[in-house]
């Protein structure tokens, strides 16, 4: 009897255990972007973000269109776009403080959506209405403004934030990333000069010298910028001067021509299918469906930024020079229709993105 007690006592503690093991946790509540809450969210302030984008868009469009109305050309078009940005922004923190609305999140601008999206027309737009004459001509003189003029004005800007680090008087960086931060703020974009050399009618040769520099140096500074992340992650110690001169110098030629030979490989190729279009005997006739034909050219716009973008190369420098070599070949081939089609298209892309 003793036994069997013994025996009955271990058999409850052993299920008493295993009903206490087996005891399921409770539910966990499901997360909102399980019911779709977070998405609509994220929906509703996007719809707001493109809302605001293209009021504010509209408003710069009957702005420069008074300014041309008017004959304002003591204000330049850059300038009135950029008051306009302070206004709009005076007024959306007005609204932030009064607590009527809460828009940092539409206001915010993200950088993938410059690069991705609002950079590409204006680059190829720049390239396809380029004076290639002027450029090519000058080319000499371009190069050496962006290379020595972008090396320049990153050293005295890297080597002044490091000896004010070094005083106190600015927050204390190390050598190469003072070098870093003076190489990405050097590729200087002067949109609000080149506005007002349009309205001014300046020499198309300084004209083109400024321009051809503010897009070669991008790929300069981007080479600097690469060096000094380079000297900050692997020990240098045993590496000389010279060699990293070496170094940057063979990066920046395989991202000047690299870039190059890919726009201009991708401008060829459009070139060649619009010319397939001519004769009896081709089988891909766009020019009879000029949406189609539009279609392809918008493809072949975008399709180098992308893919250079992709494997390291400079964007910037593909599109460009596609949109020479487009321009120069396969405008040509192109109905007239997707010509002016073209032409419209891409001047107004333009200058939609440059103004958000």
């Amino acid at each position: 009897n003793a036994t069997h007690e013994v025996i009955n006592v271990t058999l409850h503690t052993t299920l008493a255990a295993t009903t206490k093991l087996v005891v399921p946790t409770p539910a966990k509540p499901i997360l909102p972007v399980q019911t779709g809450v977070q998405a609509q969210q994220e929906e509703q302030s996007s719809g707001m973000t493109i809302f605001f984008s293209l009021l504010v868009l509209a408003i710069c469009i009957i702005l420069v269109h008074l300014l041309i109305k008017y004959r304002l050309h003591f204000l330049p078009e850059s300038v009135a776009v950029v008051s306009l940005g302070i206004l709009m922004g005076a007024f959306i923190k007005i609204i932030e403080a009064q607590k009527l609305a809460n828009w940092k999140e539409e206001e915010m601008f993200r950088p993938n959506m410059f690069f991705l999206l609002l950079l590409p027309p204006i680059i190829f737009e720049s390239g396809y209405s380029l004076h290639k004459g002027n450029f090519f001509q000058n080319i000499g003189s371009i190069t050496l403004f962006s290379v020595f003029g972008t090396a320049i004005s990153a050293f005295i800007v890297g080597g002044g934030i490091y000896f004010l680090g070094q005083a106190d008087v600015i927050h204390k960086l190390n050598m190469t990333d003072s070098f870093a931060f003076g190489s990405l703020i050097s590729a200087v974009d002067p949109v609000a000069t080149i506005a007002i050399f349009n309205a001014l009618n300046v020499d198309p040769v300084l004209n083109m010298l400024v321009f051809g520099e503010s897009i070669l140096n991008d790929a300069v500074s981007i080479v600097l910028t690469n060096t000094a992340e380079g000297l900050t992650r692997e020990n240098m110690s045993d590496v000389s001067g010279w060699q990293t001169f070496l170094q940057a110098l063979g990066y920046f030629l395989k991202m000047f021509f690299g870039s190059a030979a890919l726009g201009t490989l991708t401008g060829l190729i459009s070139a060649l299918i619009s010319f397939f279009n001519f004769g009896d005997t081709h089988h891909i006739d766009l020019r009879k469906t000029p949406s189609l034909e539009f279609g392809m050219m918008i493809i072949f716009a975008y399709l180098p930024y992308g893919l250079a973008e992709g494997i390291s190369l400079s964007g910037i420098m593909a599109i460009l020079f596609s949109g020479i070599v487009m321009s120069h070949y396969t405008h040509h081939n192109l109905s007239p229709v997707t010509q002016i089609l073209m032409q419209q298209t891409l001047r107004t892309v333009a200058f939609m993105c440059g103004r958000c």
